[in-house]
């Protein structure tokens, strides 16, 4: 799944939620950083947002629900 997010000067950009293994807020720093399994050196690559990991959870669950469409409705 693709999440616009947002790097450190405001400007979007798309990150394959499919290839990232962690991610973890800096409340001092006011960032999240994002480590993906593309390697760069052999080594996991980082990325830095300006989303909370709480915003990324939310935008996480609600691409989720939006793929699995409304439920069965009633009769």
């Amino acid at each position: 799944m693709w999440l616009e997010l947002h790097d450190g000067d405001g400007f979007p950009f798309y990150v394959n939620m499919d290839n990232v293994v962690d991610f973890r807020w800096y409340e001092r720093e006011g960032y999240t950083c994002l480590l993906t399994t593309a390697p760069v050196a052999e080594k996991l690559h980082r990325l830095y947002v300006r989303e909370s990991a709480q915003q990324i959870l939310a935008m996480i669950r609600a691409e989720q629900a939006r793929r699995m469409g409304p439920g069965p409705t009633a009769a």
